[in-house]
Formats: structure tokens, C-alpha cells, sequence
């Protein structure tokens, strides 16, 4: 399951995903009228997997320019563009030719109109981990984080793909806590956050607090994992109490080195937290 979210302004609008790719999405979003036929469009993906980039090749030629009408960019994340420009098919999943024309830094600001209207500001902030592309893209009007697939509930947040890295995850998103505390300490205004499985308004705190508190629990050793059946996926599932919040990471020797690394690090900071020190 996938879910496309879109930020509507007057003078450009900003689809974020694009879905499996199994029809033109382009088309079906000028002729339905959920944005004019004349209206820019920005396209970006949070991170590259099929579900989000398989209707890339509807906003996107393979000539010139590379662009679509009124396609204003298609972009993605400049952390890592090597990876960025594989076509992933795993599960035999196959994705159309397409061409990213804009690739976007850490901390960059993505205009849909007039900067001194807080309605066409959004920041893209990088969070690799899931991904080596992975970001979060900050709407300050609404108060609200686009996640992509860094986090979702029940359902299981997976780890287990050959370019996802823990350590790097767990620090992604050690900093959208600490992102989401600074944003909401000393003001009235409540965080919320749409992630890119099925969820589209819940609110961040405490959710994403506990969740990073329960990442702890697992690079510290502290928390017993469940041995995946053969049929599922090679690996261990990690599960909260409340089943609520479930993680599978792969049985890699990769993965293992990741863990080994931050080990110690995450129990320090696990011990912070049980100790009710802020992180």
C-alpha cells in the first residue's frame, strides 16, 4: 500500500511520489482537476523505491529537456545520485525510463510561489537510512512533516533492503525527534506527519519519540527479536508490547557490522533516556 500526498498553491503545486506506475498519472490528476490544466507542477520522491517512482515516467520524456508539460522539475535527494539513479526492480517490479532534471540538497528550500508566503516554503531535509536517498520534507504552513517511509504504523518497517543502513537510520531519525521537540518547545503549535504507507494526520508526539526510544531498545540488545519464517523475509522482527510499532531488519553480515558499530553508542543513549536525561 502507497499513498501520493500533494501540497496545492496558486501558482505551482508539489506532488510528492508518484506511486507503482500502473497508469498515467499525470493525465489522471490534470483531468480529474486537482490541479488546473494549466498549473505548474513540481514532482519529488522521497527516496528511491518503485512504489515511489514508478510513476515517474508520466512527468518525465527521455529528450531533451526531460520534462513533461508544465512540469516545472522532477527531483530527488543529492545525497547519493549513483543510487539515486538506479531503477530498482526488486520483486520484478518494473519501472519506466525516467529523467530527474533538479537534485536537492540538504536544508533546501523548494518555492511554489512568493517566498514571503509561508504557504509555498518547503525544506527538504535529508534522512538517510531506509534509503541512502531518503528525505523528509518540512511544511511549515501546515505544521507538518512529509516522512516517505522512515516511519509508519501496523505494519512492518523494513530494513532488510541491500542499500538500507541502521546506523545511519537511527540517526535520521534520532534528528527528526530532536527536529520536532525544537519546533514545538515554546510554542502552541502541534507537529503532525504524513508518511507515505497509509497515514496522513497523526500527530508526531509521542509517537516518534517512543519509536526511536524502542530503535534504542534493539541496537542495545536489549530487546528480543522474532525469527522471521523462511517465507517472509531473511531477518528478525522487533516488536513493541503494544504491537503497535514493528521493525524487520536483514540477517546480513552488512547489517550486523552496522549494528556492532553503534552497539555501545545506542545503549548510552538508551540509558540517557531510561534515566530521563533529554538525548
Amino acid at each position: 500500500m502507497f499513498t501520493l500526498r500533494k501540497i496545492l498553491t496558486v501558482i505551482t503545486s508539489l506532488l510528492i511520489d508518484t506511486g507503482c506506475g500502473s497508469g498515467d498519472l499525470n493525465q489522471f490528476i490534470r483531468s480529474s482537476r486537482i490541479i488546473g490544466d494549466k498549473q505548474k507542477l513540481i514532482v519529488i520522491n522521497t527516496h528511491n523505491h518503485p512504489e515511489q517512482t514508478g510513476g515517474n515516467w508520466s512527468f518525465s520524456t527521455t529528450g531533451k529537456f526531460g520534462l513533461s508539460h508544465n512540469v516545472e522539475c522532477l527531483c530527488a535527494s543529492s545525497a547519493d545520485e549513483n543510487y539515486t539513479k538506479l531503477r530498482d526492480t526488486q520483486y520484478d517490479w518494473q519501472v519506466k525510463v525516467y529523467k530527474l532534471t533538479r537534485w536537492i540538497a540538504n536544508e533546501e528550500i523548494i518555492l511554489l510561489g512568493d517566498s514571503n508566503d509561508l504557504k509555498n516554503v518547503v525544506k527538504v531535509i535529508h534522512s538517510p537510512g531506509h534509503t541512502p536517498d531518503s528525505i523528509i520534507l518540512w511544511y511549515q504552513y501546515d505544521n507538518r512533516v512529509f516522512i516517505g517511509d522512515i516511519f509508519y504504523q501496523f505494519s512492518d518497517i523494513l530494513l532488510i533492503y541491500d542499500w538500507s543502513n541502521i546506523k545511519d537510520y537511527e540517526r535520521s531519525v534520532r534528528s527528526l525527534v530532536n527536529f520536532i521537540a525544537q519546533q514545538e518547545e515554546g510554542h502552541t503549535r502541534t507537529l503532525r506527519y504524513s508518511s507515505a504507507k497509509s497515514e496522513c494526520d497523526n500527530r508526531c508526539s509521542p509517537t516518534l519519540k517512543n519509536f526511536h526510544r524502542f530503535l534504542l531498545t534493539i541496537l542495545a540488545g536489549v530487546q528480543s527479536g522474532i525469527e522471521l519464517r523462511i517465507d517472509e523475509y531473511e531477518g528478525s522482527r522487533y516488536e513493541t508490547r503494544d504491537k503497535d510499532e514493528q521493525i524487520a531488519k536483514r540477517q546480513s553480515y552488512a547489517i550486523f557490522m552496522h549494528i556492532a558499530n553503534t552497539k555501545n553508542d545506542a545503549a548510552w543513549r538508551y540509558n540517557q533516556i531510561t534515566a530521563g536525561y533529554d538525548m
